[in-house]
């Protein structure tokens, strides 16, 4: 028997598309015009490096994460107190890439505003983790009651918190470029989904 939703489905889609879509438009005003062009506007843009590295980063991993939650609630058809509230959880952690990411933007020489971003991008794979878990142990949350195929994102949540710890050691030798480290997510991913379908 399927368990009863609390909300529909098509609901808590709208809500994370909505809060994804913001979030993501949001990282934008962390890019702010140079205020003393002097003629150079090259020169100008080149100070905005850190701003503008760390505002790519983090609209690729939100891009990412909403790519996996879209292929973790395909089958679902049912969403219980549990589930409604592991998501509210993972988009409370997620609209704080904003800030966290003017925070390295702004202060790309702290190694400690790296840690906050890295503790941030962690924790939104933890509750995604959680939240696979969640469905992973319901299979009467899924349209056809089988939990038969769903994954547990170990892998991605594994290579980005890699890259999250591997952002915050290169920030205690050279903070200004521990936001590159981010980076290795996509060759890492590549290697792992070719190494997985071996």
């Amino acid at each position: 028997m399927p368990a009863t939703s609390q909300l529909p489905r098509n609901r808590l889609d709208a809500l994370v598309d909505g809060i994804l879509a913001i979030t993501m438009t949001l990282l934008v005003f962390g890019l702010p015009l140079p205020d003393d062009i002097h003629g150079n506007l090259f020169g100008a843009l080149g100070e905005l490096r850190p701003k503008i590295v760390s505002w790519v980063v983090s609209f690729l991993i939100l891009a990412l994460c909403w790519q996996r939650h879209v292929i973790d609630f395909r089958q679902v058809g049912h969403v219980d107190g549990r589930l409604f509230r592991l998501v509210v959880l993972w988009l409370l952690v997620t609209s704080v890439v904003p800030f966290t990411t003017t925070l390295i933007g702004e202060h790309d020489e702290l190694l400690q505003s790296h840690i906050v971003y890295a503790v941030n991008i962690i924790a939104i794979q933890l509750v995604a983790v959680l939240r696979d878990l969640h469905l992973k142990a319901h299979p009467e949350l899924f349209v056809d009651g089988k939990a038969e195929g769903h994954e547990i994102g170990w892998r991605p949540a594994l290579i980005i918190g890699l890259s999250a710890l591997a952002s915050v050691a290169l920030a205690f030798w050279r903070p200004t470029e521990a936001s590159l480290a981010y980076l290795l997510i996509w060759p890492l991913t590549l290697l792992a989904n070719r190494l997985r379908s071996r």
